[in-house]
């Protein structure tokens, strides 16, 4: 059977049992994948609804009205909210890490601003990462829409970790913390910080330390930093079982 397309709608648009479609995602079902009334897709909410095997049974030039058969509850999601925080490389780099990262899991992203950052990303570049995000979200059959945040500084982001339960700090350090993270009661909510190409100046990591986050390695190769940042997720995601 094959897999169903996935469909965005905001929570607004679902109620009385019934959930519309409207704009771009109303154009690509009815205009691009010419879908008719009594074909079955799915709709996610992006807070962790899912509108599983909806039935079309209206569209008009406006709008498509979708029966919902079953609504399921956090289709796709991992247990554990991972925010990747991960300095901005050049080119369009981010954009690629973003979707990857929205494909094995990750929750939130944060544009990382550190001493050795060679990007700072300009106006809209978040907003342009929210879409992309939106995009993968349903290529990947997720209904939670991965948050992006504005970049923000290093030094702010360690200083304020009392809303996460883990952080980690990927480094070259010799022990694999990866491997004792199991052993643990699984955390609600996980920080990832990766660095640029150069990595974290020294005083970076010391501060990181002192507030509280632990080294994770990432092996003996030298990866690209957009690698580091899907690698290091994965690392996390299935240290819990939740790749």
């Amino acid at each position: 059977m094959p897999r169903q397309e996935f469909f965005y709608a905001p929570p607004e648009n679902f109620a009385g049992g019934f959930v519309e479609l409207k704009g771009d995602e109303h154009h690509h079902l009815t205009r691009v994948l010419h879908h008719k009334i009594g074909d079955r897709v799915t709709v996610v909410d992006g807070a962790g609804n899912a509108a599983v095997d909806g039935e079309i049974v209206f569209s008009d030039r406006a709008v498509t009205r979708i029966k919902i058969h079953t609504l399921t509850k956090n289709l796709g999601e991992p247990a554990v909210h991972l925010t990747l925080a991960q300095a901005v490389p050049k080119g369009a780099r981010f954009d690629w890490l973003v979707e990857k990262g929205t494909e094995i899991g990750v929750s939130a992203f944060i544009p990382l601003l550190s001493e050795h950052s060679e990007v700072q990303p300009g106006a809209g570049k978040a907003e342009r990462w929210r879409r992309l995000t939106l995009a993968a979200m349903k290529q990947s059959c997720r209904s939670v829409w991965p948050t992006v945040n504005e970049p923000t500084h290093f030094v702010d982001l360690v200083k304020n970790l009392s809303e996460f339960d883990l952080a980690l700090l990927a480094h070259p350090t010799a022990s694999d913390i990866a491997r004792d993270l199991a052993a643990h009661a699984m955390p609600r909510k996980v920080l990832l910080l990766v660095g640029p190409e150069g990595g974290f100046a020294e005083e970076e990591v010391t501060l990181a330390q002192e507030t509280g986050c632990k080294l994770l390695s990432l092996g003996p190769r030298r990866l690209r930093a957009e690698t580091a940042g899907v690698v290091a997720a994965m690392k996390v995601l299935e240290a819990y079982g939740q790749l």
